[in-house]
């Protein structure tokens, strides 16, 4: 039945549900859509001066402005806070080795710095549903609290056991807590713009991993480690409180229902080949950025070239967050994300045979960053897309909270490898294959999405 009022030239059109001849309704369900949008009345308003989006009830998003991009700028500082820091772990592998805990395996140090891989993406889950639910600024401003002390707590740490708890798990789980929600308060202002609001989003990481690694190994000759991470947490305390008081959600509360873990996300084919495409990936995409620095020095190059490395790599990232975001918004972000994590997969294999000469092995990092720099910066860009805005915040929690199994078990089976051959062209291998199989998976996502091999996703 449709109802048609007239009222100062607007059109208003209600479609009532249609009704069978015994008098039940019929079951109209907006759950069943592939992109749901909050829970609006089924009714169609045509107002020639707003635009069509507004129309439908869809919610309207800036895509610009001050207050959007102060958001962004405010998310480009977490970024630095959390995987720019857990991003320099790599000096602190070379470090432990060589000093602090000679009488450990790499594989044993290796997994301080996965510990930070793994846990930095749990809370995500947890951090995006407090979102969806109105409750974002107070646990937000806990967390950064524990995390600031967390900090200054790795300082005090004198046994392997106290270190992989303070830096390893703390530092990595509250580093997750401050971040996890990130990505999805920036999609609360963007839409169009979402991929390349993204890719500024992970600037800073880039900037953390390039800066934080150089500053952190000139200090530990000229102040030692206990007053090196002192003075690095006081710059990332600063970045914490500017990333508080920027950072703002937009869109209203959305009490949706399925809990914590909505496993009806999973029951899309292009989600959960999505959330597998990106555990397999992780399994080794951050093995060459951990080892760059020991494989250059077990290569003959020299220590104080060697370090640099992991700084060039997290460098050279900053060009494929920003390119990767634009490429995104223009093409899709699967369409982009796909070959920019073949070249990751490319350079994995040939890293281990460019370690003995100075040259080939900056080549190698530059191309190497800029393809990690792409796949971070697009993470959340498919799992937002394969759902509405009302869930987006645990759906992107969902998807990075699953990524954890492979960000951390990577880099230990990496020194596990690289303990039973003896060198790193294992390691390589390893690290390529696994990168090489998560495209393959990434691909069929795309397929699963848009029901054919090509098009716009």
């Amino acid at each position: 039945m449709y109802k048609v009022h007239f009222k100062d030239s607007t059109a208003t059109v209600t479609l009532d549900a249609f009704r069978r001849q015994d008098g039940a309704e019929a079951a109209i369900s907006v759950e069943e859509l592939p992109y749901q949008w909050p829970p609006a009345p089924l009714a169609v308003s045509f107002e020639p001066e707003k635009p069509a989006a507004a129309a439908v009830g869809l919610p309207e998003f800036p895509d610009g402005g001050l207050q959007a991009w102060s958001v962004v700028i405010g998310a480009v500082f977490m970024s630095f806070a959390t995987f720019g820091w857990v991003n320099s772990f790599g000096v602190f592998q070379t470090y432990y080795q060589e000093n602090t805990f000679q009488d450990q395996s790499p594989s044993n140090i290796a997994w301080i710095g996965s510990a930070q891989y793994g846990f930095i993406f749990v809370p995500a889950l947890f951090t995006g549903r407090l979102l969806d639910l109105g409750y974002y600024n107070g646990p937000l401003a806990i967390s950064s609290v524990i995390y600031v002390v967390s900090l200054f707590l790795v300082a005090e740490c004198t046994t392997y056991w106290q270190v992989m708890l303070c830096q390893g798990v703390a530092t990595g789980l509250f580093a997750g807590m401050l971040f996890g929600s990130t990505p999805a308060i920036v999609s609360h202002w963007f839409l169009k713009k979402r991929s390349q609001a993204f890719g500024v989003l992970a600037v800073g990481s880039s900037i953390g991993g390039t800066v934080l690694p150089i500053a952190t190994q000139h200090l530990f000759g000229k102040v030692g480690l206990k007053w090196s991470i002192r003075i690095m947490a006081f710059v990332l305390t600063f970045a914490v409180l500017i990333a508080n008081l920027l950072l703002r959600p937009r869109l209203p509360p959305s009490n949706v229902k399925g809990g914590i873990f909505n496993w009806t996300a999973f029951k899309n084919p292009a989600f959960t080949c999505c959330v597998i495409a990106y555990n397999v990936t992780l399994l080794g995409l951050y093995v060459p950025l951990i080892y760059l620095d020991l494989s250059g020095q077990d290569g003959g190059l020299s220590p104080n070239f060697t370090f640099y490395t992991i700084s060039i790599a997290n460098c050279a990232s900053l060009i494929g967050r920003l390119s990767s975001g634009v490429l995104a918004d223009k093409y899709g972000a699967l369409n982009t994300l796909i070959p920019f994590t073949l070249v990751g997969a490319i350079m994995s294999f040939a890293w281990p045979f460019a370690t003995s000469q100075v040259a080939p092995l900056v080549v190698v990092s530059i191309i190497y960053g800029c393809a990690t720099g792409a796949f971070v910066s697009l993470i959340p860009s498919a799992p937002a897309r394969l759902g509405g805005m009302s869930d987006a915040g645990r759906r992107i929690g969902m998807a990075i909270t699953a990524m954890s199994f492979g960000a951390a078990g990577g880099p230990p089976l990496a020194g596990v490898i690289r303990t039973k051959s003896g060198g790193f062209d294992d390691v390589g291998l390893y690290s390529g294959g696994v990168i090489l199989l998560g495209c393959i998976l990434l691909a069929v996502t795309r397929r699963l999405a848009l029901g054919k091999w090509t098009g716009k996703f």
